[in-house]
C-alpha cells in the first residue's frame, strides 16, 4: 500500500484522505498556490511546463515542452520521491545520490533489490554510473552551486528538469509541485485529484483552528554556536504555525527564510512562549540542556512543552518530515493542532512530531 494513501484523521471535521479513485479525477487546471512555475499552451495545441525561477534570483525562466515521457528518472532531493510515490511512479526512479538519506521504505527496498543505484555526492555524482543506468530526465535543484554538475549531465545529452519547489513560501505551495511531476508523467489528472484532496483537507484543518481565540505562544530553534536559528515570519514553519491556531512571536518579520539572532534576543521575547515546536537534531531535553544549559529557564521547558519533528526517523538517520512532510501539508498541520489545541483533535495521534522526553 502506498504510504501517503491513508485514513490520517478521523475527527469531527470529517477530513478524507487523498485518494486516487479515477471516478474523482479532475481535468487539469493550472496552478491556484504555488508560485514558482505553471503551464502554457501554444495555438497549435503544444502544452509546455514553465519553471518561473528555477534556481534562486535566476534572470530568466525555463520552458519544456510535454512532448515525451520520461521513463527512467534520476532525483536529486528526498522530497522529490514522495511526490513520485503519491503517482503510483516509484518505479521509474534508477538513480539517486547518496540512499543513506532516503526514509522512504519504498524506494529503499528497491535500493535493496538493486532496482535504485547510488550515484554518489549529490554535487558531484558520479558520471560514468549515471550514464550507466541510462536515465531519460534528471529532476534536479539548483540552490546556487550545482550548475557545474548539471551542466555536465546536459552535455552528455540527458535533459535536466529544474525543481524549485524548495522556493516556495507556503505549504500548499510547496505541495502544489505534485503538478510539476504530473505534467512531465502524463499524470496532470491524477496529480490535480491528489492534490485537491490534500488542499481541502489542509483547509479544513485550517478553519478548525483559526477560529480558536486562545492562540497559544510559539517559540522555534535552537542555538548554534552564537547564534539562534529560528523561522523567519514568511517562512514556510511559521505559516504552520498560525494556521493551526498559535502566534509565532516572530509573525511580523519580513524574513521568508531563516532568522539569525542572538540568544538575549530570543530569550526576551521567546521566554514566555507557551510552545516550544522544532529542535533540529536535539531530540531529548537532556540532549538540549547538553548544548545549552540556559535553555532550562524557557517557561515552554519548563512546562515540558517542547516539540520536535523526530517521529519518523529512517534506518539512516533521515527525518521523514524533511522527505515527505513537504508533499503533505495536511499532516503537518494536523500534528501542529495536535500539539497547539489538543481538545480539537482529540483521537489523532501525530505523524512527525512528538514531545521530547
Amino acid at each position: 500500500m502506498n504510504r501517503f494513501i491513508f485514513g490520517i484523521i478521523t475527527v469531527a471535521c470529517a477530513c478524507s484522505a487523498p485518494n486516487k479513485d479515477q471516478s474523482s479525477i479532475s481535468t487539469h487546471k493550472g496552478v491556484e498556490y504555488a508560485k514558482g512555475f505553471h503551464f502554457e499552451s501554444d495555438s497549435d495545441g503544444s502544452e509546455y511546463l514553465v519553471i518561473d525561477e528555477p534556481w534562486p534570483n535566476a534572470s530568466q525562466a525555463i520552458r519544456y515542452q510535454l512532448d515525451q515521457r520520461p521513463k527512467r528518472i534520476v532525483c536529486t532531493s528526498t522530497s522529490h520521491l514522495p511526490f513520485l510515490e503519491l503517482l503510483d511512479a516509484e518505479d521509474l526512479v534508477v538513480g539517486f545520490p547518496n540512499l543513506n538519506y532516503i526514509s522512504s521504505e519504498t524506494f529503499i527496498a528497491r535500493a535493496e533489490d538493486g532496482l535504485l543505484t547510488d550515484l554518489g555526492p549529490d554535487g558531484s555524482m558520479n558520471m560514468e554510473l549515471l550514464l550507466g543506468i541510462n536515465p531519460d530526465a534528471v529532476i534536479a535543484f539548483d540552490m546556487g552551486g550545482e550548475s557545474q554538475t548539471l551542466d555536465k549531465i546536459k552535455e552528455a545529452g540527458i535533459p535536466v528538469y529544474y525543481n524549485s519547489d524548495f522556493l516556495e513560501q507556503s505549504p500548499l505551495g510547496r505541495a502544489e509541485w505534485i503538478k510539476f511531476f504530473g505534467a512531465l508523467l502524463g499524470k496532470q489528472a491524477e496529480a490535480d485529484s491528489i492534490f485537491s484532496a490534500i488542499e481541502n483537507e489542509y483547509l479544513t484543518l485550517k478553519d478548525l483552528a483559526e477560529n480558536e481565540k486562545i492562540k497559544p505562544k510559539i517559540l522555534s530553534g535552537v542555538v548554534y554556536g552564537d547564534t539562534w536559528f529560528l523561522p523567519g515570519g514568511n517562512n514556510w514553519a511559521a505559516t504552520f504555525f498560525n494556521n493551526a491556531g498559535g502566534e509565532y512571536l516572530w509573525d511580523s518579520d519580513s524574513t521568508s527564510g531563516w532568522m539569525e539572532l542572538s540568544f538575549e534576543s530570543v530569550y526576551e521575547k521567546g521566554n514566555k512562549a507557551d510552545k516550544w515546536i522544532g529542535t533540529s537534531t536535539l531530540n531529548s531535553r537532556k540532549e538540549m540542556l547538553g548544548q545549552d544549559a540556559r535553555y532550562a529557564s524557557f517557561k515552554a521547558f519548563k512546562a515540558d512543552e517542547v516539540y520536535n519533528y523526530n517521529k519518523r526517523i529512517g534506518p539512516n538517520g533521515g527525518y521523514d518530515f524533511f522527505e515527505s512532510g513537504y508533499s503533505r501539508p495536511d499532516i503537518v498541520l494536523a500534528d501542529l493542532i495536535k500539539i497547539i489545541h489538543p481538545e480539537l483533535l482529540p483521537n489523532y495521534e501525530t505523524v512527525y512530531f512528538q514531545k521530547l522526553p
